[in-house]
């Protein structure tokens, strides 16, 4: 389905000189923008909905598109028969702002939007059935039967196909005013000749194409086609069927949403439960069931989801007294039951739901018995929903009856012209002129009566102009008729938005002062540790190259030692650690590490405990730190004099020899 939605940027229907352009936005099923455009004429628009197939078009006032109901009508006459125009700010034949229609499906609007922007909140609107259909009235149906392909260069055998064509359109011409005069309906036909037959024609049926359509289908053949249009002398406005029955609304959020909807007559229930219900998808499920006035919940305090819908759509919020108990829903949905209600519950959302619903409904019951009791004592013929939801709105059970009984007799009819006058003559001698006096007065009343019906059809004529006028003074006021609690309520929505992305930053912000406060009081610490020689700095390097020795050498005084983090070791670097008496610390030694530290006289600490890291330092226990070094210093000392009373080879040596012999090789 694809739906277009319409503002005017610029002219004026009224004017002949400066004509109306349009900002054009078609969506998707899904809301997807297929095309737009800032500014289009009226000729495009009509060419856009056929090319697209347009179904629905959405614009926020009709006389945007003419200034009269005729020439609306002639418009309307210009597109395809399926499609459904939607007036998206009138409701219930009642002006509703288009920042309050846009928050019904989820858009908040803080500012007056641009003509492309409301074109497509029309469109969003109109794919939701939000506003009131306007359609044609049919003044007349036109039968267009033409060639349905092009006949091709000249030629005899185009020719010949030529007169085949116009024999068939000749043929169903024919077959069409048979089946017209069978029916009896009232036509003009207008056709064009041609060689050997009819190039096209057209019937001008002075009936609805709902009875043409009866008679004579649509077709669309090979050679060609018949196409049944219809032509409005005028305009309605249409309130939707659905949004005319009161409802009430039960909601319980979560994880899975559940909804139960409610008549006033308690003769239907609709549930229904799922994960991918969000507010906007609740509010169309609603609106698609008809008009709520109440939301109902069965939580005290309630759910804040619940609350922002009843806000959104501006009804009430109905919430219990107290929070209900497992065992008094069941109970509400039991009386539900005992009323021949069928209730099938598939999960205990729904079940929540509907007992919110029960509840705000038997609130009122008392109420609701004794006006049907009255009502039907009385007799009246009237909507008994209607009466209910008059109560709902605080009007006295007394107030709604005598409502009920002017409605009551508003809709008796009285015609003078079944009226029949009997005089009864007293002498016969008087019968001749009583009789002429009778035929003068009931030809008085005859003119009377067509006096009467034509005042009555002059005061609808202008009752209709007056409703027009007020109609287009409302669509034209400024922005200052925007529903002040609207207003208010997004204020305050903003406001809480903000106060809970301050209180997250605040607490953040606690958090990281709290890290702030660790790590400064672990500075402290290795401060004073610093001045009491409790603690060590021990630069740290990646692996033992030469370039890392040499760096750490450049920044740091005289260290004691170095951490490395891997075993890649260079035979330069040791050589240079050796002469510089400095110490390597390692998190884990192997024995062939240890047994190469001791044999090159450097002192390897393995295992040492560390306080704290930082980027390339890190902190020990001096106490320790010297204490493990004076074990290792021992060790080496035990090791050389284990090797000079063995004769050992001096691995140092050996790896000078090495490294002698390697550049040999590579310079030769």
């Amino acid at each position: 389905m694809k739906v277009m939605g319409i503002d005017i940027v610029k002219g004026s229907p009224l004017s002949r000189t400066i004509p109306p352009f349009y900002s054009v936005v078609i969506i998707d099923d899904k809301g997807k923008i297929l095309y737009e455009f800032i500014e289009s004429p009226l000729k495009t628009i009509v060419r856009l909905v056929w090319e697209y197939e347009v179904s629905k078009i959405g614009i926020d006032n009709i006389y945007e598109l003419a200034s009269t109901k005729r020439d609306i009508a002639k418009i309307l006459s210009l597109l395809p028969n399926n499609v459904n125009i939607y007036q998206v700010t009138l409701e219930e034949n009642k002006f509703v702002d288009i920042y309050k229609q846009a928050m019904k499906i989820g858009i908040e609007l803080n500012s007056k939007p641009k003509p492309l922007q409301t074109a497509y909140i029309c469109a969003l609107l109109a794919l939701n059935d939000v506003g009131t259909p306007i359609k044609g009235v049919e003044k007349r149906t036109k039968i267009v039967i033409s060639r349905n392909r092009s006949i091709g260069p000249g030629g005899s055998s185009a020719n010949r196909f030529a007169r085949g064509i116009r024999t068939a359109i000749l043929c169903a011409v024919r077959e069409i005013r048979r089946l017209l005069d069978e029916a009896a309906l009232p036509y003009d036909i207008v056709f064009r000749r041609g060689n050997g037959g009819l190039d096209s024609a057209v019937f001008i049926v002075y009936t609805s194409s709902d009875i043409v359509k009866k008679i004579i289908k649509p077709f669309s053949g090979r050679n060609l086609k018949i196409v049944i249009k219809s032509e409005y002398s005028t305009i309605n406005f249409f309130e939707k069927e659905s949004n005319r029955k009161p409802i009430i609304v039960g909601i319980d959020p979560g994880t899975e949403t559940g909804v139960a909807i409610l008549d006033l007559s308690l003769k239907n229930v609709f549930l229904m439960s799922s994960r991918d219900l969000d507010k906007v998808n609740v509010i169309n499920k609603v609106y698609g069931m008809g008009t709520p006035v109440i939301i109902a919940t069965d939580k005290n305090p309630p759910p804040d989801t619940v609350k922002k819908i009843s806000s959104l759509i501006g009804i009430p919020l109905y919430i219990p007294p107290q929070s209900l108990t497992i065992e008094e829903k069941e109970r509400l949905i039991e009386w539900l039951r005992k009323k021949g209600i069928e209730v099938n519950l598939r999960t205990s959302h729904e079940r929540d739901a509907l007992a919110a619903a029960i509840k705000f409904y038997k609130s009122f019951e008392r109420k609701f018995i004794e006006l049907e009791r009255k009502i039907d004592e009385l007799g009246l013929e009237v909507d008994v929903d209607e009466l209910k939801l008059l109560l709902l709105r605080g009007r006295t059970i007394n107030d709604v009856i005598e409502y009920a009984i002017e409605e009551h007799l508003e809709n008796e009819v009285y015609h003078l012209e079944n009226t029949q006058i009997q005089l009864i003559p007293a002498h016969s001698s008087n019968v001749s002129p009583c009789n002429e006096k009778v035929k003068s007065l009931e030809d008085k009343i005859k003119d009377l009566i067509k006096e009467r019906e034509i005042l009555k059809a002059r005061i609808n004529e202008l009752e209709t102009k007056i409703k027009e006028l007020e109609f287009e003074l409302k669509f034209h006021k400024n922005e200052d008729n925007v529903d002040k609690e609207i207003i208010k309520d997004r204020i305050v929505n903003e406001l809480k938005e903000n106060m809970r992305i301050m209180q997250n930053r605040v607490s953040l912000l606690i958090s990281e002062l709290e890290q702030e406060r660790t790590k400064s009081k672990t500075f402290y610490e290795i401060l004073r540790g610093f001045t009491t020689n409790e603690y060590l700095a021990i630069p740290k390097i990646k692996s033992l190259t030469v370039g890392e020795v040499r760096d750490i050498n450049k920044t740091t005084t005289s260290p004691k030692a170095f951490l490395i983090e891997s075993f890649n070791l260079d035979t330069e670097a040791l050589n240079i650690i050796k002469d510089s008496n400095i110490a390597i610390v390692i998190n884990s030694c192997s024995n062939e590490i240890k047994q190469l530290f001791l044999e090159m006289g450097i002192p390897l600490i393995c295992n040492l405990p560390i306080y704290t890291t930082y980027e390339d330092i890190v902190i020990v226990n001096t106490k320790e730190f010297e204490n493990r070094l004076k074990d290792t210093l021992r060790e080496i000392e035990s090791y050389k004099k284990d090797k000079e009373s063995k004769n050992y080879i001096d691995v140092t040596k050996l790896l000078n020899i090495i490294n002698e012999y390697r550049k040999i090789m590579l310079s030769t």
